[in-house]
């Protein structure tokens, strides 16, 4: 255990290095191979609990520009509710959601990001993501309410960023990063990555995003979003610090927040299950308002 650890580090304080010391001998190169890296993805394979959940549901391909992915669904209600998890999870994630919902009275849609879950892949970043979810809200016709964690949360809001015609009518946020420099800047200290590694990676990174880098922040869809908004986050989150999420939200007071205390960053507990219904139940009898 201690030898893997210490073989990690090694890994890591390596690649550093090889990343600074190419930084300015190849830019390009070295902005892609640093692009790679940081949406690199190895989940672990799924277990069967996994497995035996998702086929208590069905499935549909959503076809994307590199792989398909995969859209589970339970239920016949009219109410429809798209479920977005977040990086190295899946849909099993929902499964409480799933068991707990009136599936006569909602229709539950969970995506499988690329790379995770059932979907194929090996590399996950927003864009690919806000193209996953855009293809996935296309084909569902019109959803009820978004509901998604962490990378899922800054992925479904770059999608309104892109679009904000698209047919999600309210949004559920829990446990969000507060935007892409948040990913970046976890990613540059990992590798202590030089100011020109860093440079070649945001130009690429440049390429890639449909919109400017620094409008995909949570700030920026707090005042742009003009449909129903709940935030849930953890008083305690490690992964996605608390404070700069509510320094966006006050960027809308429209926006609803609802703040957990003993929780974890993944936000399972039926606290956050019971609030979350509340919020569908809501919406159900307030179409209108928050």
């Amino acid at each position: 255990m201690v030898s893997s650890i210490v073989m990690k580090k090694l890994i890591i304080k390596l690649t550093g290095l090889f990343l600074n010391s190419t930084a300015y001998l190849f830019p390009k190169t070295n902005g892609e191979h640093s692009f790679k890296l940081l949406c690199r993805v190895s989940p672990p394979p799924l277990k069967e609990t996994t497995r035996a959940f998702f086929d208590t549901g069905e499935q549909v391909l959503i076809p994307t520009s590199h792989h398909n992915v995969v859209l589970h669904f339970w239920g016949t209600g009219p109410k429809k509710i798209l479920f977005m998890h977040g990086w190295q999870s899946n849909s099993k994630q929902w499964q409480p959601y799933v068991e707990q919902l009136n599936l006569e009275e909602y229709t539950l849609y969970a995506l499988d990001a690329p790379g995770h879950g059932a979907s194929k892949g090996k590399h996950l970043n927003v864009e690919l993501y806000r193209e996953a979810i855009s293809n996935s809200v296309s084909h569902i016709g019109e959803v009820d309410c978004a509901i998604c964690h962490s990378l899922g949360c800054l992925s479904t809001s770059y999608a309104y960023l892109h679009n904000n015609l698209i047919k999600i009518n309210s949004y559920v946020i829990m446990g969000s990063p507060s935007g892409m420099d948040a990913i970046f800047t976890y990613f540059e200290n990992m590798l202590s990555l030089s100011e020109k590694a860093i440079k070649n990676l945001h130009a690429k990174i440049r390429t890639i995003a449909k919109i400017p880098l620094e409008e995909i922040t949570m700030s920026h869809f707090f005042l742009k979003i003009n449909k129903p908004t709940l935030v849930i986050h953890e008083k305690s989150d490690s992964i996605t610090p608390i404070a700069p999420i509510k320094k966006a939200i006050g960027a809308n007071p429209e926006v609803k927040h609802y703040f957990t205390e003993g929780q974890d960053h993944m936000l399972k507990e039926q606290e956050t299950i019971d609030i979350v219904i509340q919020f569908l139940s809501y919406q159900n009898q307030h179409a209108h308002v928050l």
